[in-house]
């Protein structure tokens, strides 16, 4: 039996990949957010990195999933 175009593009690996950007997103958005706790704290030096990391990664999710196509 042939997949309809819903099928194909709903792949499980096409769901992972989502998945996963969700994900990581949150991971790195939550960083964003802990390091800029920390700057204000004792640990500023680890809090500049956190945030700095957190800010990259969060923007770097964020165009994959602008780019993120199902297909």
């Amino acid at each position: 039996m042939a997949k309809t175009s819903l099928q194909k593009s709903h792949s499980k690996a096409s769901n992972f990949k989502l998945t996963l950007i969700c994900f990581l997103t949150i991971l790195f958005f939550g960083a964003l957010w802990c390091g800029l706790a920390l700057i204000k704290g004792d640990l500023k030096t680890f809090g500049i990195i956190l945030t700095c990391a957190g800010g990259a990664g969060t923007l770097l999710c964020l165009v994959l999933l602008n780019a993120f196509s199902r297909g």
